[in-house]
């Protein structure tokens, strides 16, 4: 038992370092040539190098105690930047995901008129392409690009939008989906399917889970050299690459896991309802989909 919990104890350790510490001496580092060299001096690496060299050297007379005191300081200052990246992480990631209350009902409204304009450009295209087809003379002009235009909607929401983000969205277009196939609540249905799952089932999910939460650390780290962008510019600079390369990131895996949590639903549904003393034969349709989903709610 003691081997166990000094392996985790080191696997914990060294994650934390990689995830957290080291981008926060980073961030540290950089807010000290910030704060020493600012706008007027942004690029000046003589006195940058003077000033790492009086830091490095020191007087004659400092002792043991005052550089331990530096490194204590660095420590320090790394974990607050690293527990402000952290709870930025979870901010970013409510507005990725949640409605943003009154403050997102212009922004949602806005995506959804965008998302039946595309809607509908995509089905009159649809129907002119049919229509042409079946007519003796289609006339000399190319069809339509419909798979382009079922592209453009789907780039603003894969479902009708009720979130301001294209991420928020994407996550509950499973949901969506889930519901007009099998008459599943997700919601409610997701924590038993987690728990029936094998552990080489859970791992690429899990994954994808810790892909999106990093990419919405990388737009915390971004969000703090923003902010450092007040004293130092090129940090503001870093900070904005950060937040882009993160938001990409984030468009990128909330795919992977809705289609993975969606996999899940697809492959595991009858194991689930069958868990629950409703097994079926043949396809699990939405009157399967809605007894379980009356089992998992406790529902009257």
């Amino acid at each position: 038992m003691n081997a166990v919990i000094a392996s985790l104890g080191g696997r914990l350790a060294e994650r934390w370092l990689a995830g957290l510490a080291l981008p926060g001496v980073v961030l540290v580092a950089v807010c000290a040539a910030a704060v020493r060299l600012g706008h007027a001096h942004w690029w000046d690496l003589r006195l940058l190098r003077q000033e790492v060299d009086r830091l490095a050297l020191g007087s004659p007379d400092r002792g043991t105690g005052s550089a331990l005191l530096i490194v204590l300081g660095v420590v320090l200052a790394s974990v607050v930047a690293a527990t402000a990246a952290q709870s930025l992480e979870r901010l970013v990631v409510a507005l990725w995901t949640q409605d943003w209350g009154r403050a997102g009902n212009a922004v949602t409204r806005r995506r959804r008129r965008r998302w039946h304009a595309a809607l509908d450009r995509y089905e009159n295209a649809l129907r002119d392409k049919a229509r042409r087809l079946r007519s003796a003379d289609g006339g000399t002009e190319p069809l339509p690009d419909t798979q382009a235009l079922a592209r453009a909607c789907d780039r603003i929401a894969l479902t009708e939008p009720d979130r301001p983000t294209w991420i928020g969205d994407r996550m509950l277009a499973t949901a969506v989906r889930v519901r007009a196939c099998y008459g599943l609540d997700l919601a409610a249905a997701w924590p038993r399917l987690w728990l029936l799952l094998p552990e080489e089932t859970r791992d690429p999910v899990a994954l994808a889970q810790a892909d999106f939460t990093a990419a919405a650390r990388r737009v915390g780290w971004g969000l703090l050299y923003l902010a450092l962008g007040l004293l130092w510019w090129p940090a503001a600079v870093i900070g904005l690459g950060l937040c882009v390369a993160g938001w990409r990131q984030g468009r990128g895996t909330v795919s992977v896991l809705a289609d993975l949590v969606e996999a899940v639903v697809d492959l595991h549904v009858r194991t689930l309802a069958a868990e629950l003393g409703h097994p079926t034969d043949g396809t699990f349709g939405t009157a399967d989909g809605q007894a379980v989903t009356v089992l998992l709610r406790k529902d009257r």
